[in-house]
């Protein structure tokens, strides 16, 4: 707590009292954001055809399990995670794409109670509920009840019918993938009480790579779209590079776009205001450095894509199958951000679009 101090002035014996704390000035500002659908990501991405009925299927299996009220459930309706996932897996089934939505209506809540939950600043319960979580991927674990841990529950239920339909080469992937998201959002924890200027730019960048959730999704849409690719293959430094670049424009396009929410919510954790706090810049040249940032993942994919071996016809085929996936996840999740009603209100996410103009306002 800051405590004000009143002044002893021993040149007049008289104690001056404390000046009154000034209020905080607010003013809009228009930002204006940088082309986030240039290069490969400006191709259409193409829709799941399963999309409207696992929509319907899903929001109302978890509305059960979680115990939502018809609030709450609307909500979720609105945040629509199967548009999301819909763009990653174009070509999967009803079954897979169901799994891929009840992934993300079990990640959201789940990663919210270390965002803006009780665990936002209990390291200890947040290191016990990633214990737990981890634990459920054990295949010996027994069922977990739906009345006793809901979220816990959700998670089983989906880990099952993933290990159904993948092979133990991707069932090791994915465990390995959410483990270090999970342990990435236990850092998320103490980051709270760290100063965000100390974390740097290039700092901040690795830090979000693991609490983004990405690459669990890149282990779900190989499952989904039924890619078959060696472990070998993906421990390529140009399928890494792919990998790192198609994540970062997932983190990158998610700052920019929930900024405004983050201004509303006091969130100080996004690269726009590490920019600022590192490099002196100021709100508009600090979303200008975004843009920057982003025109270089475009050069680093294809720079990889240039160093990318010759495997033989087989192996190639699933490479290509692989790198349109992971380019859908970003995609997808480009496109969801301005459809989601988790960021904007109405048709805020269309105009925005349209116009790439921001509207926010800031306290100073």
């Amino acid at each position: 707590m800051d405590t004000t101090v009143a002044h002893y002035s021993p040149r007049s014996g008289n104690v001056t009292p404390p000046e009154s704390p000034k209020a905080l000035v607010k003013r809009d500002v228009t930002l204006f954001l940088p082309d986030t659908f240039s290069s490969f990501m400006s191709i259409e991405p193409r829709m799941n055809q399963h999309y409207k009925q696992v929509k319907a299927e899903a929001d109302t299996w978890i509305a059960s399990v979680l115990g939502y009220d018809e609030k709450a459930a609307h909500r979720n309706s609105r945040a629509d995670f199967t548009y999301l996932v819909s763009f990653w897996a174009p070509n999967g089934d009803a079954e897979a794409l169901r799994t891929l939505v009840d992934w993300q209506h079990w990640a959201f809540p789940w990663d919210d109670q270390f965002d803006e939950g009780h665990l936002k600043e209990n390291t200890v319960a947040a290191a016990e509920e990633i214990i737990h979580m981890i634990s459920l991927l054990d295949d010996s674990h027994p069922a977990i009840s739906p009345d006793e841990y809901p979220i816990r529950y959700a998670f089983q239920v989906n880990w099952y019918r993933f290990r159904e339909r993948s092979s133990p080469e991707l069932q090791h992937r994915y465990k390995k993938c959410l483990k270090h998201y999970m342990l990435g959002c236990l850092g998320q924890v103490g980051a709270r009480d760290t100063e965000i200027a100390k974390l740097g730019v290039q700092g901040y960048l690795k830090f979000r790579r693991g609490t983004i959730g990405a690459y669990p999704c890149f282990c779900l849409v190989e499952y989904a779209e039924g890619i078959k690719i060696p472990q070998s293959v993906l421990d390529h430094p140009s399928i890494q590079a792919c990998q790192e670049v198609a994540v970062d424009l997932v983190l990158l396009d998610n700052d920019l776009l929930s900024y405004k929410k983050d201004l509303l919510e006091g969130e100080e954790l996004n690269i726009i205001n590490l920019i600022r706090a590192e490099q002196g810049k100021s709100l508009q040249e600090a979303v200008d450095v975004v843009g920057d940032m982003l025109d270089a993942c475009y050069r680093r994919w294809y720079r990889a894509l240039a160093d990318m071996p010759i495997w033989g016809a087989e192996i190639d085929r699933e490479v290509l199958r692989y790198l349109d996936g992971i380019r859908n996840v970003a995609l997808g999740s480009l496109h969801w951000s301005f459809h989601t009603g988790r960021y904007f209100k109405g048709d805020e996410g269309a105009l925005l679009r349209r116009t790439r103009e921001m509207q926010v306002t800031l306290s100073e």
